[in-house]
């Protein structure tokens, strides 16, 4: 029986080394991340999230100088899997408060609500084939200055 051992150790060395792999396939995602006037967004990472799996898979890519990113699941740049996605894209610091470093933590640059899968409006189909996908995304909104007065306190109490 030596022999018929010999072909199940071939036929197992076959399996393996073929690439008997159960992972999802990925497609190639690039694209650009855009504020509503057309200007890049220059730095920061995008992340997608599948919607259609019992078990979430993610793919993420950081933004380069130009706004371009290019997507990976499993290694860098290898793409996302097909289906609906949520999106996310994270650009500002979240360092502390920035009290205890003045002037050192530079102002948001894109509305934070981007930020999180459950807050973001971002959502894209990912086809079977080369993806290209335009990520549109806001301003952050203005923030107010320390000692600034808010408006809404002004208008109930008047001022002095």
């Amino acid at each position: 029986m030596p022999h018929c051992s010999t072909a199940l150790v071939s036929v197992a060395l076959f399996l393996v080394l073929s690439g008997c792999d159960s992972r999802p396939e990925t497609f190639l995602v690039h694209g650009m991340v855009v504020y509503p006037d057309g200007k890049p967004l220059t730095e920061g990472t995008v992340e997608f999230e599948a919607l259609d799996l019992k078990k979430p898979i993610t793919a993420s890519g950081e933004i380069n100088e130009d706004g371009t990113f290019q997507l990976g699941t499993y290694e860098a740049n290898d793409g996302a899997i097909a289906g609906k996605h949520r999106a996310a894209v994270i650009a500002n610091y979240e360092i502390g408060t920035g009290v205890e470093r003045p002037g050192l933590i530079p102002p948001p640059v894109l509305d934070p609500k981007f930020s999180d899968f459950t807050t973001s409006p971002l959502e894209f189909e990912v086809k079977a084939s080369p993806n290209n996908i335009l990520v549109e995304v806001d301003y952050a909104p203005p923030q107010k200055k320390e000692g600034a007065a808010d408006e809404t306190m002004l208008n109930e109490h008047g001022t002095e």
